[in-house]
């Protein structure tokens, strides 16, 4: 069902390219007995097996859904009828198999059900046709299970869930009692998402969903917790036991207003994880708004892994993950990617009311402020092009990171593969003592040079950068 998807949104010149590739490509897989196929794609996932369509006729064969029509009733409020559909399919003993429901006297479907190898679920609601766009609230609670439990599923993936089938989604996850992992994604009209787990659910991932405003969350044994879209209000309550939270807030705040207090308030409840991922903007218009992340009464005392992704370094931005790094004692890696395609947000100014806002001092002053990292092993930059307040943030990294083992800057952030330089400041008169080749990059507001090894010309600005 995905590969025809992502098939179509290539263009026809794509699909022949395809066409002729697979041509030109022998079909070693499909002269395999369907027994044996069926077994490979037990030892696989879902993702790994819709990857490998293009190999084989009969793998494309073996992953197409059959069709079962329900009442359309079913839809909207009894969901046990589909229920027991959807216990028969996983009880299966096929390995992988697709399922597509559909309403009574209809053409078209409602769902595609598929089933991957080590307890994978999804369900993919794309297809049914919502004449009229509502706006809806999500339950779902493990609390609460009527009819058939589905005790093989451990990876619950939903996609474009709406108000249609909301009953029926609730029913389905209140059946998987041993849920580890959901995901929940491009849900157009999905506005109050509520989720509660007290068993094994312990990775949660939301994607893409453009309505959402709130989310509460309370799951005693979540360790890993991933949103990606516009900034909502986000309740974490009882997960004592997360380690690793993203907030990749790319679409800056969407149609939702900026409130402080209720930004804190999440950031206190992620205090104890080891790994963070945040959005840059946001941090920025924390400070703008006169957080002192180290006068907070919360640290992120635990945190070992911090990553940060910013439409560019400014001074603001700069000076904003310093303010930030004060707060994180314990701090031993550090990723800042670069990327312009991100979100820049400006902090409204109904906001500006914490305290007085204290981004407006000399790079001096804010160096002099920093508290040393003192467990800060590796730091590094992806996207960085050597304007000034790039090398200024080299440069403060430099000094807090007192136990610092390797500062490395890449020179576009949209490649893997680029070149990576290892980055040392040396006083100009030491200059000469040094036997590798090297880029030295001069900075007007530090008496040292940023001296890079192992360097290529990647695209860095000329105007500060001499090659030796």
């Amino acid at each position: 069902m995905y590969a025809n998807k992502s098939s179509s949104v290539c263009g026809s010149s794509s699909k022949e390219q395809e066409a002729v590739l697979m041509e030109e490509r022998p079909d070693l897989i499909s002269s395999l007995p369907d027994d044996i196929l069926k077994n490979i794609m037990s030892m696989i996932s879902f993702k790994e097996a819709i990857q490998s369509t293009t190999l084989s006729t009969s793998w494309r064969g073996l992953m197409s859904p059959y069709g079962v029509k329900v009442e359309r009733n079913l839809v909207r409020s009894d969901a046990l009828e589909s229920k027991r559909i959807l216990e028969s399919f996983l009880g299966s003993r096929e390995s992988f198999q697709s399922l597509k429901l559909y309403l009574d006297l209809c053409d078209w479907n409602f769902a595609v059900c598929t089933r991957g190898a080590h307890g994978e679920l999804h369900l993919d609601f794309s297809g049914q046709k919502e004449l009229v766009p509502c706006t809806f609230g999500l339950v779902l609670d493990h609390s609460s299970c009527i009819g058939p439990r589905f005790s093989s599923v451990r990876n619950l993936h939903l996609r474009s869930v709406s108000h249609l089938v909301g009953n029926l989604v609730g029913d389905l996850f209140s059946s998987c009692r041993i849920l580890e992992t959901l995901k929940l994604e491009k849900c157009r009209g999905l506005e109050n998402l509520d989720i509660k787990s007290s068993s094994c659910l312990q990775n949660l991932e939301i994607a893409d969903c453009p309505n959402i405003a709130t989310i509460t969350i309370s799951a005693e044994n979540l360790k890993s917790f991933s949103y990606k879209g516009a900034l909502p209000i986000i309740q974490l309550i009882n997960s004592p036991h997360l380690v690793d939270v993203a907030l990749n807030l790319g679409d800056g705040l969407g149609n939702n207003s900026f409130d402080c207090e209720e930004v804190l308030s999440l950031l206190s409840s992620v205090k104890d994880v080891e790994i963070l991922t945040v959005s840059g903007w946001l941090i920025e218009v924390l400070c703008s708004a006169g957080v002192i992340f180290s006068g907070l009464d919360f640290k992120f005392s635990k945190l070992k892994e911090f990553r940060c992704v910013c439409s560019k370094i400014s001074s603001k931005t700069r000076d904003s993950l310093a303010c930030f790094l004060n707060a994180t004692p314990t701090l031993e890696e550090l990723f800042v990617k670069i990327d312009e395609k991100s979100r820049t947000v400006e902090c409204p100014l109904s906001n500006q009311y914490w305290h007085e806002p204290h981004l407006w001092k000399d790079y001096k002053t804010v160096k002099s402020n920093a508290r040393w990292l003192k467990d800060l092993k590796t730091a590094n930059i992806a996207g960085f092009t050597g304007e000034n307040d790039e090398l200024l943030l080299v440069d403060l990294l430099l000094h807090t990171g007192i136990n610092l083992k390797e500062m490395t800057v890449f020179a576009s952030a949209q490649s893997d593969d680029c070149a990576s330089w290892r980055v040392g400041r040396v006083p100009c008169s030491q200059l000469k003592y040094i036997k590798v080749k090297y880029v030295l990059i001069s900075c007007p507001e530090i008496d040292a040079c940023f001296v890079l090894t192992e360097a290529k010309n990647c695209g860095l600005n000329s105007h500060n950068v001499k090659y030796f």
